[in-house]
């Protein structure tokens, strides 16, 4: 299925520090359909990129992201725990818009933030055509819905929701699932229901072939790079 979309799970994230500048140019270059991407609020409210609520994992740091400010954190590195990578910093989303701009659609996962100031920056760089908004988190795809009616926007889960009449009422209508709860059962229930279906995270060659051959149709990877060569692209 060649027109599946591809998204970069926080970048090209298997070779290069995930969610930096770095990561999302490397998966752009490659020609990947889309990035995912992870925001959190900081201390002093700017929106950066990061996945945990610490950063102890992925910087030479440690903390609480909102109990940290922007300048305390633009001072860590967020390379070399991946490997060699000098001069990375941890970006926030206005660098990052600054830098991918519109070469690329985003899916913008919401982990702790103000959601009017991403809503902001995303109008501020005339993204709005780029983006959906995601999370774990129903209540941010409401507020996303209330303040933009015509934003994409996903609800993610690791297991197969049993609220699925609820996301159609409130015009949910893309299901971002961890690969392994979906079958060709649930696959057809979701497409009956009207249910974009998007599964991630899906690394391994058999697994890509698997949901290809499914023909689902939104599959996020941190080998984006692998997905694309199954892909034939």
């Amino acid at each position: 299925m060649k027109n599946t979309v591809v998204v970069a799970h926080r970048g090209l994230s298997s070779k290069y520090p995930e969610n930096t500048i770095l990561s999302f140019q490397k998966a752009v270059e490659i020609k990947v359909d889309a990035i995912e991407l992870d925001v959190r609020e900081t201390k002093d409210g700017e929106i950066i990129i990061m996945h945990d609520e610490k950063v102890d994992r992925t910087t030479d740091g440690n903390g609480y992201v909102e109990q940290l400010t922007y300048n305390e954190i633009k001072k860590l590195d967020a390379g070399k725990w991946k490997g060699n990578f000098k001069d990375v910093k941890v970006p926030s989303l206005k660098e990052v818009f600054e830098n991918i701009g519109n070469k690329i659609y985003y899916f913008i996962e919401i982990k702790k933030v103000n959601i009017s100031k991403v809503i902001k920056l995303i109008d501020d760089f005339n993204l709005k055509e780029n983006v959906v908004i995601s999370s774990f988190h129903i209540e941010y795809l409401l507020e996303t819905r209330k303040i933009v009616p015509e934003m994409p926007v996903a609800f993610i889960t690791g297991n197969f929701p049993d609220n699925i009449n609820t996301l159609i009422e409130n015009g949910i209508r893309t299901l971002n699932l961890y690969h392994p709860e979906i079958t060709d059962e649930k696959f057809i229930y979701l497409t009956k229901k009207g249910i974009l279906t998007h599964v991630w995270t899906v690394d391994e060659k058999e697994d890509m072939e698997k949901y290809l051959n499914m023909e689902i149709p939104i599959i996020t990877s941190n080998c984006p790079d692998l997905l694309l060569k199954v892909l034939g692209r």
